[in-house]
């Protein structure tokens, strides 16, 4: 890990299907209420632990999250998973930025609920010895799975490892399912999505 001077990046991943304001709240938090300089969306085409059901054109979550952060000079849309070999591990994404930035430090920001699946992640021990873990509560998530238990208890990360930092952020509990869901029943979501973002899927029919 590179220290110093480097620009600090958080990578905030997912498949932001479509981008609302729990995902703004939390990515706004991470880049003004830590050391982080920057925090990049990262736009996974598609995540190795989802089903493709109901994913939008990677290129549209792009626009929408660009759409999103326009006005925010520390938050910024990342297609970089666009090019990468599929399905996308965040170890591969991790190794590849690295490479490509080399006077930058990346960290990982996650929900508590991914945490605790972290042991489940391809070369997931590389990726904590190697990056710091941003970890935020949540509350609730998009029809939460089981947590698979690990064939090793070896696997699992501490709570405590030194790399894994825990942020009281603040958490708006909003399921892109029920806004995919909405929208598909033309219910009013105004103030859960940015209005750029709500006129941009409004003007191009998405998810209807």
């Amino acid at each position: 890990m590179i220290s110093g001077e480097a620009t600090k990046i958080g990578l905030y991943f997912g498949t932001f299907n479509p981008v609302h304001l729990g995902h703004l709240v939390i990515a706004n938090h991470m880049a003004h209420y830590t050391e982080l300089d920057e925090v990049w969306l990262v736009v996974t085409p598609l995540n190795p632990q989802k089903k493709v059901t109901e994913l939008m054109a990677q290129e549209h979550r792009l626009q929408m999250v660009n759409l999103a952060i326009s006005e925010n000079e520390k938050l910024k849309g990342s297609d970089v998973e666009f090019d990468l070999p599929q399905p996308n591990y965040t170890a591969a994404t991790m190794r590849h930025l690295c490479e490509k930035h080399p006077t930058k430090e990346f960290s990982i920001i996650l929900g508590e609920d991914n945490f605790e699946r972290l042991h489940t992640w391809q070369d997931h021990w590389q990726l904590v010895e190697d990056h710091r873990i941003l970890v935020y509560p949540r509350r609730s998530s998009d029809a939460p799975s089981p947590i698979p238990a690990p064939s090793n208890v070896k696997d699992l990360i501490p709570r405590s490892h030194p790399n894994i930092q825990w942020c009281d952020a603040p958490m708006i509990s909003i399921s892109s399912t029920y806004l995919r869901d909405a929208i598909m029943e033309r219910k009013d979501i105004r103030y859960l999505l940015h209005d750029k973002v709500l006129n941009y899927i409004s003007n191009n029919h998405l998810y209807e």
